[in-house]
């Protein structure tokens, strides 16, 4: 960690030298120009990384053995600096047993297996506990990712600012198929900030973990991420690894940066 905290420390001094809001070059995980020597957070300026960070006892059964640039491993990493190619579709794709809201399509209804099962089975611990959830959206194709994103830029007048709320095509973990946005009856099934003032979701904070998955873009954390907080975006990175961002507070980039 000592190694790690010097090399921040120099990080940090060439960015108050230089340009503290250089945007990182966008790569294809898996490209040779993306292997684990790069930053996972490229791009993010590096003072926006908590300093208590460095304290952390991070867990020794995944550190070392997370294949974030493997578009098909399940610890893949993509944001606006790691990209998916435009053909990219997950070879394991099955339509989720869970409730959906009623407007869902059918295309959105789909995650890779090992995320589908664990997440029948963390909406069925919900259930026992007195909560119902319901499915927004799992897979997007790149496709649909170019409209939902040239919608918002409609929308919003300006790409940097539909950019905060909406993923490129490419960028958005949905083509992962490892992510489902989810909500509830008492936000009228809908996908908004308010929802982290519901007991769903407060359930699903301190549980989501036990099944693999994280809120990936937490609140205070949007400097890091790219996004504001979305507490409807469930995304599977395997138990092991989700219990220790989840132990830690850490964002994926963060956890990246320090223990790779």
């Amino acid at each position: 960690m000592q190694i790690k905290f010097l090399t921040f420390i120099l990080a940090l001094l060439l960015i108050v030298g230089g340009c503290s809001n250089a945007v990182g070059s966008q790569t294809v995980p898996g490209s040779e120009t993306n292997s684990q020597d790069n930053n996972p957070l490229q791009g993010i300026p590096i003072s926006a990384v908590e300093p208590d960070i460095f304290t952390l006892q991070l867990g020794v059964a995944v550190q070392g053995t997370v294949d974030y640039h493997d578009i098909n491993s399940m610890a893949v990493l993509v944001n606006k600096q790691n990209k998916l190619p435009a053909d990219y579709v997950p070879t394991d794709l099955v339509e989720t047993n869970i409730p959906f809201a009623s407007y869902v399509g059918s295309e959105q209804k789909l995650l890779r297996q090992e995320a589908a099962e664990n997440l029948e089975a963390l909406f069925a611990e919900a259930e026992k506990n007195g909560l119902i959830l319901y499915g927004v959206s799992g897979y997007r194709s790149y496709q649909t990712q170019k409209a939902i994103f040239n919608n918002n830029v409609r929308k919003y007048g300006d790409e940097t600012k539909a950019n905060k709320i909406s993923a490129r095509p490419g960028e958005s973990e949905h083509q992962t198929g490892l992510v489902m946005d989810v909500t509830s009856q008492s936000v009228a099934y809908s996908l908004v900030t308010y929802f982290a003032d519901t007991a769903e979701y407060s359930w699903l904070k301190d549980n989501a973990h036990h099944y693999g998955f994280i809120i990936r873009y937490p609140q205070g954390k949007e400097i890091i991420t790219g996004y504001i907080f979305e507490p409807w975006h469930l995304r599977y990175v395997g138990k092991d690894l989700a219990k220790i961002l989840y132990e830690n507070n850490l964002t994926y980039e963060e956890y990246l940066f320090f223990a790779i």
